[in-house]
């Protein structure tokens, strides 16, 4: 069942990739979108999970982590935003995807996982083959803000460690649909904030685009989140695989769409990516 869980995980992470696109072909405001996004998710995973007892659950030392990752959340969000903007889509989709070897060394070093050497090998062509993919021609890095790809790195390898951290001390005390639900709360208040402060408390600004993209975003996001947390909590012992294997799953299928639905052209080291990335699903799956 774990493996089902994390194919899914793939194929809505992938989704909101696609949902992305769609924002930006149709002028979304991203702001707005986004904070509609994190409502609904918290509205989908309270009515689906078993525990409602949210105002019980508000001095629980778990909530409050939920709800700080939350926040975390909405702040690698606008830094991905910042980068893209400032560097371009390659740098943030490579530094974002890279940042998988942080959850990887974080179940070594702190979880005690092992890790082969065929294994190893495996999550260093993924690496190279997320590069390759995610590397288009007349790339520029602007020196002056290469801080900003450092954050993106170092923020999405945080999450998901958090993700693993919340699955192995809480899952015990609390189900993975709780965790979920808390953590979109967090991420909805802290985008809350952001916006009322933006727009000065003027809320008339929303547009009726944004909230129904905002929809269409928050279905795929809860998804995508909830599956790896049980996919996580499958894998338990080598949760390693699971985040090699998502991330490397997503830019796949990703770059797949992307030819398929929007006739994007892809370079030779783009094809060389591709097959690296194969080449490393069948290693990593293969050696764990």
């Amino acid at each position: 069942m774990a493996i089902t869980y994390l194919l899914l995980s793939i194929v809505f992470s992938t989704s909101i990739n696609l949902i992305f696109r769609w924002f930006k072909d149709f002028n979304v405001n991203k702001l707005q979108a986004i904070l509609v996004n994190y409502l609904v998710c918290f509205a989908i995973g309270y009515t689906l999970s078993s525990d409602r007892a949210l105002i019980a659950n508000l001095s629980s030392e778990w909530f409050l982590y939920c709800l700080g990752l939350g926040i975390v959340f909405v702040a690698i969000f606008f830094s991905m935003a910042l980068t893209t903007e400032k560097m371009g889509v390659s740098v943030t989709a490579v530094s974002g995807k890279m940042s998988v070897v942080i959850p990887i060394l974080f179940a070594f070093v702190i979880a005690g996982e092992q890790l082969s050497l065929l294994f190893i090998i495996g999550v260093i062509l993924s690496l190279l083959s997320i590069y390759f993919i995610s590397v288009k021609k007349g790339l520029v890095i602007d020196k002056r803000y290469f801080f900003l790809p450092v954050i993106v790195f170092l923020g999405g390898g945080f999450i998901d460690t958090s993700l693993k951290i919340l699955e192995t001390a809480y899952s015990d005390q609390v189900s993975m649909d709780t965790i979920s639900y808390s953590i979109f709360l967090g991420a909805f208040i802290a985008g809350f904030v952001i916006f009322t402060i933006k727009n000065k408390g003027v809320f008339s600004t929303f547009e009726r685009k944004s909230l129904l993209a905002g929809v269409g975003l928050g279905i795929p996001n809860y998804f995508s989140i909830v599956f790896l947390l049980n996919a996580i909590a499958g894998f338990s012992d080598n949760s390693a695989r699971v985040f090699g294997l998502n991330n490397i799953g997503v830019v796949i299928l990703s770059t797949v769409l992307s030819v398929l639905l929007f006739k994007e052209k892809l370079s030779t080291g783009n094809k060389v990516g591709l097959v690296l990335a194969l080449l490393s699903i069948v290693i990593i799956a293969y050696a764990s």
